[in-house]
């Protein structure tokens, strides 16, 4: 009993210029115990010190703050490793053997964390797309990042609120489709078919003073977000006004709203074009096949 006492006892395994290989196992979990206390205190006084502006600071000040803790925490375990060199053999060969086994992941996931850091990766607030799952990154770790999921129901893409933890070597392994959050306008299509009896001159013009209507299509943003992204990228992405296809098809005229919209904000956009269009027809008498 005394000897587990001991074993437990912090101060003990200090002072003790001679310590087993379970000494230093207990003495190096106390360190990481007092390093995560420290740093859960740290940040919570922080912020009650100095509230944060928003959820995005909030997110990289504790970012920082988490890898400055974990390079000053290795860096001072150190000296308590080292300070039992008799024992030094042994946990390199320990640490050897689970290098060995480990070694082929973790080597991917710090070269998938580059690539992603790179020019042609991706960062937190941005949609991607990979190995079928889509969702927003909410954050980037060294080892693995995270998603919000995404329904995969094409005519909603809505949060599932469930969060997808991918390890990084998975951007090496497959391919990624990323849509930028300083961009974040995709083309949309919204189709609407009418009989031919109908009036296709009126309801052509109806659908192009949609398009056109401000409140509905913000076209100066759009613009704005083209002339931002092209500082960092080269872009071409041609005419981004909306326009309006006509196709004439057995059963009726169908038309084709083709227009820029906000990747989050895709199922709105088709929810206040498809009010202003229910709207404009009825006025006009125009019917909906």
């Amino acid at each position: 009993m005394e000897e587990i006492l001991r074993l437990l006892n912090p101060i003990f395994l200090l002072n003790s210029k001679e310590r087993t290989i379970t000494e230093e196992f207990v003495l190096v979990a106390y360190f990481i115990l007092t390093l995560v206390i420290v740093y859960k205190t740290f940040v919570l006084s922080f912020d009650r010190i100095s509230p944060p502006a928003d959820n995005s600071v909030r997110y990289n000040r504790r970012r920082v703050t988490r890898i400055l803790f974990v390079v000053v925490g290795a860096v001072s375990l150190l000296p308590v490793i080292f300070s039992g060199l008799s024992y030094l053999p042994t946990v390199m060969g320990l640490a050897g053997a689970g290098i060995v086994i480990s070694l082929k992941d973790i080597t991917l996931n710090y070269v998938g964390w580059l690539l992603i850091h790179g020019s042609n990766g991706f960062e937190v607030g941005d949609r991607i797309e990979i190995e079928g799952i889509k969702g927003d990154v909410v954050n980037i770790g060294i080892n693995r990042f995270t998603l919000m999921e995404l329904s995969p129901d094409p005519k909603s893409e809505q949060s599932t609120n469930r969060l997808v933890h991918l390890p990084n070597h998975t951007i090496i392994l497959h391919k990624v489709y990323v849509v930028k959050e300083k961009m974040g306008f995709v083309w949309d299509e919204f189709r609407i078919k009418i009989p031919h009896s109908s009036d296709w001159e009126a309801a052509e013009k109806i659908l192009n003073g949609i398009l056109k209507n401000g409140s509905i299509i913000d076209q100066h943003k759009i613009d704005y977000s083209v002339r931002e992204l092209s500082k960092n990228y080269l872009v071409r992405l041609g005419k981004t006004t909306p326009i309006v296809y006509i196709n004439v098809e057995e059963g009726g005229v169908l038309f084709s709203l083709r227009y820029l919209t906000h990747i989050k904000e895709k199922r709105n956009q088709k929810a206040r074009i498809s009010r202003e269009v229910l709207k404009e027809f009825a006025d006009a008498g125009i019917q909906f096949l």
